[in-house]
């Protein structure tokens, strides 16, 4: 297999449509399970021949973490049949860096197909959903640009599109930071969505064998085509934090199953500061939690998670109830206390504008 270069410049995307159309099915998802992935029998196998594989990165000015997540994927045991590289038209690095893949290589080590996407807009809402439009995979999977894939990482997601009732698989990002495996710990729920709206993720945390979930993480997800949904444009955030839990919790009420495997592995040189106290992000992790989980849950449950979250919150999204203790005992200021309670409240009316529109039509 030899290597190609495709480069398609194209313009921000359009808004998702469709989004109305999804609601009632979402309402109607049911409650999440940690079940153990079901496993798959020896007559049951993935034919390469009926499955090509996508790979997306969407990057930013990180070439050479760029350069070492491409390679990683060309020395897959099951490589892909495309790698999509979403790249703004103002990173001149990462452009440097994808215009010097396409030159010859040695026939010992043949290629996956290289195809450039440029951006004019450098969010990643844009880049995900430019790189999306122009996969021609039937699975589509994604990996940010500071992962590293393990040898087989491509193999053991393929393994379980075999049942045709998945429609997404994901696994675990080994964290590494400054040079050192973040410290984690057994656990026995990941990806999962609580009945009053708490969210588990535990992705790079240790826990073993293959189990449906509700979500996944975007450092090391993939989906079947036809339940792959495009970034919601609603989402806020040159990062849009959350828009996984969306595609996941999407696919769930469309009736196909999120598969988390363990064992499917990147390790992840993660650099971003992902601190609540960051007010720029809380606002943008508050508004696309609270708007994710409205538009997702039924009209009960919507009431019920908005006085978990006003009151007790998690750990990305705070509440009252901790104002006094982060405050007084951790030395939060007034501004990143806000942050949080702002977020939330524009992410309501996100959902709300949302609503009002849907009703117009």
């Amino acid at each position: 297999m030899t290597m190609a270069t495709i480069l398609t410049h194209v313009h921000p995307a359009s808004p998702v449509a469709g989004i109305g159309e999804r609601r009632r099915a979402l309402h109607a998802r049911p409650r999440s399970r940690q079940a153990p992935a079901r496993t798959l029998g020896s007559d049951q196998h993935v034919d390469d021949r009926l499955v090509k594989i996508s790979v997306l990165i969407a990057t930013h000015q990180r070439p050479a973490a760029l350069r070492a997540a491409v390679e990683s994927l060309c020395n897959q045991t099951r490589p892909p049949d495309e790698v999509i590289i979403a790249t703004w038209a103002g990173d001149t690095e990462s452009l440097s860096v994808v215009k010097s893949l396409t030159k010859p290589q040695a026939p010992e080590r043949p290629l996956p197909k290289l195809v450039s996407v440029v951006t004019t807009e450098n969010t990643v809402s844009v880049k995900e959903n430019t790189g999306m439009r122009t996969a021609s995979g039937d699975v589509i999977c994604f990996m940010d640009d500071d992962a590293v894939a393990h040898r087989d990482w491509i193999e053991r997601l393929r393994h379980h599109y075999a049942d045709t009732t998945v429609g997404a698989v994901g696994g675990r990002d080994i964290v590494i930071k400054e040079g050192r495996h973040v410290p984690t710990r057994e656990v026995t729920r990941v990806g999962s969505l609580a009945w009053f709206g708490r969210l588990v993720g535990n992705h790079h945390e240790q826990t073993v064998g293959a189990r449906d979930v509700d979500f996944l993480k975007g450092c090391n997800m993939s989906f079947r085509r036809d339940v792959l949904s495009p970034v919601d444009p609603c989402l806020v955030g040159t990062i849009p934090y959350g828009f996984e839990i969306d595609m996941g919790l999407t696919v769930r009420a469309l009736g196909r199953r999120v598969v988390y495997e363990p064992e499917a592995q990147v390790d992840h040189y993660a650099s971003s500061d992902m601190s609540a106290r960051h007010a720029a992000l809380a606002r943008t992790t508050n508004h696309n939690q609270t708007y994710i989980l409205l538009k997702h849950l039924s009209w009960p449950r919507k009431l019920v998670f908005l006085l978990y979250s006003f009151a007790i919150g998690d750990g990305n999204t705070i509440g009252l109830l901790r104002v006094p203790w982060l405050a007084w005992r951790a030395g939060w200021t007034s501004e990143e206390l806000w942050a949080h309670f702002a977020g939330k409240v524009a992410g309501i009316r996100s959902y709300l504008r949302i609503l009002r529109e849907e009703h117009k039509r």
